[in-house]
């Protein structure tokens, strides 16, 4: 099993990865999210993997740390969700705040997200609200947030100066997520500190 790779950074698509390890150009899918954390070609870069065997060949997967790479396994034992569906889902939603979202039985939320019809939302909070419950959500990998919104860098920011300040991981993303739903956008992190504040 490949673990996780470490190399060049040869080559970056929006949800792909094509890593250079020793000569050998590894292509890793992503999310859109953890792509992200990848925007420079050229650099060495370290990312954890799961490699997907089937009878058509293998694949393999990248993830921005150990909780993305859980709650994808945790998908792919749902029903209905392919690795494909599982990573689009984690573009569209940070991994805490799905975790979030499961454990506290939003199927509305879920069933927001593309390909998630109401039974298969169902099913993923029966089958993996008690195994969600389980994950530490708290503590933040390599001091990066797990979300990446549509604030972009305001939101990043805000969310490492609410840890700054002592809000646990999850805590904070959670806050900043609702202070840009009430704020925009286009909210600078001085107001979605503010605005957070009062969330936590």
């Amino acid at each position: 099993m490949i673990e996780f790779l470490r190399g060049r950074l040869a080559h970056r698509q929006p949800a792909r990865l094509v890593i250079d390890v020793g000569g050998v150009g590894m292509g890793v899918d992503v999310s859109l999210r953890t792509a992200e954390l990848y925007p420079h070609e050229g650099e060495t870069v370290e990312i954890i993997t799961y490699l997907h065997v089937r009878e058509e060949g293998l694949d393999l997967y990248g993830f921005q740390n150990a909780v993305e790479k859980a709650i994808f396994l945790k998908l792919l034992s749902v029903s209905g969700i392919g690795p494909r569906l599982a990573l689009r889902i984690l573009s569209a939603v940070a991994p805490h705040q799905l975790a979030q979202m499961i454990i506290g039985g939003d199927i509305r939320g879920l069933t927001a997200l593309k390909g998630i019809g109401k039974k298969t939302a169902e099913v993923m909070v029966a089958s993996l609200r008690a195994s969600m419950t389980k994950l530490d959500l708290s503590a933040p990998v390599d001091g990066k947030p797990a979300v990446l919104d549509a604030g972009g860098e305001a939101a990043r920011d805000a969310v490492m100066a609410l840890i700054t300040l002592g809000v646990k991981d999850a805590n904070a993303q959670m806050a900043v997520q609702k202070a840009l739903t009430n704020l925009g956008e286009k909210a600078t992190t001085s107001q979605l500190i503010t605005q957070a504040l009062q969330e936590v």
